[in-house]
């Protein structure tokens, strides 16, 4: 695989950070290069291009390992770019369980970094709709 800066994000993070149980079959990355599938013996890597001015929000794992990880919001954020990008799979979501940690409201402001606004403004739309749902 070649070395490409990138990030776990997506339905992968959200499992790390316990806001889902299901497990996902792909390892899904986030990285403001191109994307692409990477198939190796430890499993399938899917890398998602987002644009470079919203590749932030994440920090080094604490856990075993060492590797990039978005935070909890990021990671929704993620998911929330690309299904606004028609990408279908990121469309629905698992049923989502929201720790006492988690903040809508510094999910909204990291999404303000978005530039392309009817994209930005989709995503806010999601992020209002998946919190409305969580009550």
């Amino acid at each position: 695989m070649p070395k490409v800066r990138a990030y776990l994000s997506f339905v992968s993070a959200l499992h790390l950070h316990g806001m889902t149980e299901q497990i996902p079959q792909t390892i899904t990355l986030a990285s403001s290069s191109h994307s692409h599938k990477y198939r190796t013996s430890l499993g399938t890597y899917e890398v998602h291009r987002i644009a470079p001015e919203f590749f932030l929000d994440f920090d080094w794992y604490k856990g075993n390992g060492s590797f990039l990880v978005a935070s909890p919001e990021k990671a929704l954020l993620d998911c929330l770019y690309l299904a606004a990008r028609k990408k279908k799979q990121f469309a629905g979501f698992p049923e989502l369980t929201f720790p006492k940690s988690f903040s809508f409201k510094r999910a909204a402001s990291l999404a303000l970094k978005i530039r392309d606004v009817r994209l930005r403004r989709a995503v806010l739309k999601r992020l209002e709709a998946v919190r409305t749902l969580s009550r």
